[in-house]
């Protein structure tokens, strides 16, 4: 007798379940995704237990007839496709055919449903089968009640976090799904407590400010871009708003949410050095794009889709993101927090561009003329008071007091000047009067060897000693006199530790690095011309408003602040 045979389906939807039915955040998202898929525009969440014990989930959909109700506890049964064609051509957020009969392997279901308010029908499955099946009620729509989720199988539960993890897994589930489709009114409860509600009146920035606080939603900015293959709009934070992780950076396509590490480092690069070090932005980017550019059909949950054309998103990720940041106003505003409630978010919105952001609440760039060089500058009117502590220059402007530290805008003008330099195809060259010697190891200077033609290019020309060292001859004409032995070893331990492929991937750091060699230092007194020499020059930069390693450049506080502050005025 053969050993092969086949499984019966009991057996079959449990296996499934492992793929499909993670935890109860995974049957939330399916269920939900049931529910959008049969054009529900009301779905309300009822939770128990963080969802372990009970899991209620009631949509105002289109539902689904006796025949429908047990054909959908099959397997690969699925409304949502038919033919190979149709899996070209995606456009339902579910169409394995395989979460109701997984779902139901592992807990004891109760689904009701209806297409009419007519009649309804309910049927029960435990353990996978169908246990009972009745009229239900007549309600157009479907609820899924999912009861003792995991009960037959104790390993899965052995695995499940902390009931508050848990819950704050289903809550990301939810923020994600509204987000995704602001025009749906979601709510979500756990042991009668409220997590989540929506209006479902399809402005995103509604359903952000269901997400976080007034103090980041003030602090959104609303982009958009195209190109021949893609379009993107959404928010994304001020640099002075920021995560410690980039979970809070979140990407949907043609309205599913997806995971793609390249997408997360396209935007990242696209705030270049507006961000501090290590530190993330809250983003939200909705990309539409053609169905039969993009496979939905290469990971288990759906999380993850194929994307032709990726590098051309990427880049208008990027440069979208970029030209945002240099076209807005970055200077961070210290004010006091005010408890904020629903009721005094007012939304101001153009008719004409429902995606813009409440007038009162985004603030856009303004050109301003600088009194110094009277050119264009990115900065606003600033008058200079003094020095303080040494590190912070003082300014005042209408109605505003400004601090600048000194170093850190020191660094931005050098970072900036320095990339250009080195970004030039042709370096400008000293020849050095005295030359001076660079030591390397034997293993260094083997990795050397096929790094001596990129120095070159960057304006470094070098003859190697019998010692295992290096006679440096020519140097760039922007290294600042005095430094060219510093920069140099900068620039070569830069090189052989990241080992990089080409110039333009050591530019960025390289640049970074040098800018804060020769900076102006805290606790370092500047003279008045000095001061006014750093905030023009700091004035002309692409970026005035952050160090390349993303600190704040100025800080500002409002006449107001100030006056609440020494109680002339009340808050």
């Amino acid at each position: 007798m053969g050993k092969i045979h086949q499984l019966d389906e009991k057996l079959s939807n449990m296996i499934a379940a492992g793929e499909v039915v993670e935890n109860m955040a995974s049957v939330v998202k399916e269920l939900i995704e049931n529910a959008i898929d049969a054009n529900a525009d009301n779905i309300a969440i009822d939770l128990s237990e963080s969802g372990l014990r009970r899991i209620r989930i009631e949509d105002n959909g289109e539902g689904m007839d006796e025949s429908d109700l047990q054909m959908a506890f099959k397997r690969h049964a699925t409304s949502k496709i038919k033919t190979s064609h149709d899996l070209h051509h995606i456009a339902s957020l579910g169409f394995r055919g395989e979460a109701l009969p997984s779902i139901a392997s592992v807990s004891h279901m109760t689904l009701e449903s209806s297409t009419s308010d007519d009649i309804g029908h309910k049927i029960t499955v435990n353990n996978g089968l169908i246990e009972s099946q009745s009229d239900g009620r007549a309600k157009r729509g479907t609820t899924v009640i999912v009861n003792n989720l995991f009960y037959n199988t104790p390993a899965r539960l052995k695995h499940l976090k902390s009931a508050e993890k848990e819950l704050s897994f289903i809550i990301d589930v939810c923020n994600r799904m509204a987000l995704s489709h602001p025009q749906i009114a979601f709510s979500l409860s756990n042991d009668q407590k409220s997590m989540l509600k929506t209006t479902g009146d399809g402005d995103v920035l509604k359903v952000l400010y269901q997400i976080y606080p007034m103090s980041v939603i003030k602090n959104m900015l609303y982009f958009e871009g195209s190109n021949a293959y893609f379009k993107i709009s959404g928010y994304l934070s001020k640099p002075e708003i920021t995560r410690s992780s980039s979970k809070h950076m979140l990407f949907f396509t043609n309205r599913r949410f997806i995971r793609n590490y390249r997408l997360n480092k396209a935007a990242l690069q696209g705030m270049d050095t507006y961000l501090p070090l290590h530190k993330y932005p809250i983003l939200y980017c909705h990309i539409t794009v053609d169905p039969l550019l993009i496979d939905v059909n290469i990971h288990p949950q759906k999380l993850e889709i194929k994307f032709s054309e990726q590098r051309l998103l990427e880049n208008l990720i990027e440069t979208t993101i970029l030209q945002k940041l240099q076209g807005t106003d970055l200077i961070p505003k210290i004010e006091k927090q005010k408890p904020q409630t629903q009721d005094s978010l007012q939304f101001d919105f153009n008719e004409n561009n429902p995606a813009i952001a409440p007038k009162h609440h985004i603030e856009e760039a303004s050109s301003q003329t600088h009194p110094q060089n009277h050119t264009k500058s990115r900065l606003p009117y600033m008058e200079y008071i003094g020095q303080a502590m040494g590190t912070y220059l003082l300014f005042q402007g209408k109605d505003t007091l400004f601090l600048m530290d000194q170093h850190a805008a020191a660094e931005r003008i050098r970072y900036e000047n320095y990339k250009a330099k080195m970004t030039k195809e042709t370096a400008q060259t000293q020849t050095l009067i005295s030359p001076f010697i660079v030591a390397l190891s034997n293993a260094e200077m083997n990795d050397y060897n096929a790094y001596q033609p990129l120095l070159e290019t960057l304006g470094v020309k070098s003859e190697k000693q019998k010692d295992k060292s290096l006679q440096i001859n020519t140097v760039p004409t922007w290294f600042h006199p005095g430094y060219e032995e510093v920069y140099t070893e900068a620039l070569i331990k830069h090189i052989l530790d990241e080992q990089p492929t080409s110039k333009a991937q050591i530019l960025d750091p390289l640049a970074k690095t040098l800018a804060c060699k020769h900076a102006i230092k805290g606790n370092q007194y500047i003279n008045r011309h000095e001061v006014d020499r750093l905030l023009r020059d700091l004035s002309q930069c692409q970026n005035p408003f952050t160090c390349p390693h993303g600190r704040p450049t100025i800080i500002q506080f409002s006449q107001q602040e100030l006056e609440t502050m020494f109680k002339r005025i009340q808050s």
